[in-house]
């Protein structure tokens, strides 16, 4: 009977901080590198500068903050801003990130996106759907609006092959192409019926723009036939999707994942019924964000409300498992980070160094991390989850 009671104390649910005290116990193991700060501000975004050489210490990436309009105290700083911030890498300490410079900002920032030919030009859009753009050195350059509702809006993406092209999407439904030179619209048109929570360009067809809604609706479009009615084709999500990802290794890849809790695979070719190649279980809520990592063919990475980043490894699909490596998911789920105590708003893949990542979530706090080469080596990549271990 005792050893029975044993049993279901140690089967009750922990809570978050008794799951963070674990992460943080098991850590030392499980990464080569990983920092916590605690920002004066939570952030909606966050987005890795390029480094031109990753021998450098010195990393470098962009925060948006996300003030407290009702905050009483006056002597709060309640200005919003474009931060940029340093790490040093990988000599930087628990506290490692600092802020060196930033920019004031109308309304929260919602998306950060550097121009992938000029990493001194940055794009971010607020929650009035205005688009601004920002120069390193010079700081606010240009504002593009007067084109979507003045509402929140989530999607951005600049164009891989193109530098001077600018995708927004917002709460109107609305995409418009900007050319940032001359800081024009181009384009708009009404894709979506409701909010736009995703939109991005493909990094192999420069034409090609994909985007998810509330409305249920996964749209791909070409820019070239934007104000005509056959550039488009639409087809019927399972789920309402929060995020989706293009992979720069496949031009017909693409991965969705929202309010079901699922990762979804699509062959952009394959999906006039609506039916994914492939769905992946491992989050226990609201997915927020994905990125495919451009540093090897297949990982992908997601973030959710369940305070979790998982990496996959798409190629292992289908793997065969022993019955304890089952019981840990699916093959393809290679690495859970779990140091997060509340729901990850954003992350970012580091473009040159791998598996070096940055995430932020509700409660202030940012986190850097690359796990240990045991794990992120294809010979040992296994269904490693930290709030599993003791």
């Amino acid at each position: 009977m005792e050893s029975l009671l044993q049993d279901k104390e140690q089967r009750q649910p922990q809570t978050i901080d008794e799951e963070y005290a674990l992460w943080k116990k098991n850590s030392t193991g499980m990464y080569d590198f990983v920092s916590e700060t605690k920002l004066g501000w939570p952030s909606m975004a966050i987005e890795w500068l390029p480094t031109p050489d990753i021998s450098l210490e010195r990393q470098e990436l962009l925060v948006g903050t996300l003030t407290d309009k009702d905050e009483v105290d006056e002597s709060v700083d309640k200005t919003n801003y474009l931060k940029f911030c340093k790490l040093d890498y990988p000599s930087g300490g628990k506290n490692a990130l600092k802020v060196f410079k930033k920019f004031a900002h109308d309304g929260e920032i919602n998306r950060i996106k550097v121009n992938p030919f000029d990493k001194n030009l940055i794009a971010t859009i607020n929650d009035s759907s205005v688009v601004s753009i920002f120069d390193r050195k010079q700081g606010l350059i240009a504002t593009l609006n007067n084109a979507h509702s003045e509402e929140d809006a989530f999607g951005l993406s600049f164009n891989k092959k193109q530098k001077k092209l600018l995708l927004s999407g917002a709460t109107d439904g609305k995409c418009v192409l900007w050319d940032i030179e001359k800081g024009t619209k181009l384009e708009e048109k009404q894709i979506h019926s409701k909010v736009i929570n995703g939109i991005e360009f493909s990094y192999l067809n420069p034409n090609m723009f994909v985007s998810v809604s509330d409305d249920y609706q996964i749209i791909t479009n070409d820019i070239r036939t934007l104000n005509k009615n056959q550039s488009q084709i639409s087809v019927k999500a399972p789920s309402i999707f929060n995020t989706l990802a293009l992979s720069p290794f496949f031009q017909n890849l693409l991965a969705c994942a929202g309010e079901d809790t699922m990762v979804h695979l699509f062959d952009l070719r394959y999906m006039a019924n609506g039916k994914a190649l492939h769905q992946m279980a491992g989050h226990e809520g609201n997915i927020t964000n994905l990125e495919f990592a451009n540093y090897e063919d297949g990982v992908l990475a997601s973030s959710g409300e369940d305070r979790k980043m998982i990496y996959w490894d798409i190629t292992k699909i289908g793997n065969e498992q022993t019955q304890d490596d089952a019981e840990d998911g699916v093959p393809e789920k290679i690495f859970v980070h779990g140091g997060h105590r509340s729901s990850i708003n954003d992350f970012s893949l580091h473009p040159s160094i791998p598996w070096l990542t940055a995430s932020t979530e509700e409660e202030n706090y940012t986190q850097i991390y690359r796990p240990t080469k045991k794990i992120t080596d294809s010979d040992w990549m296994g269904n490693i989850d930290l709030s599993d271990m003791e």
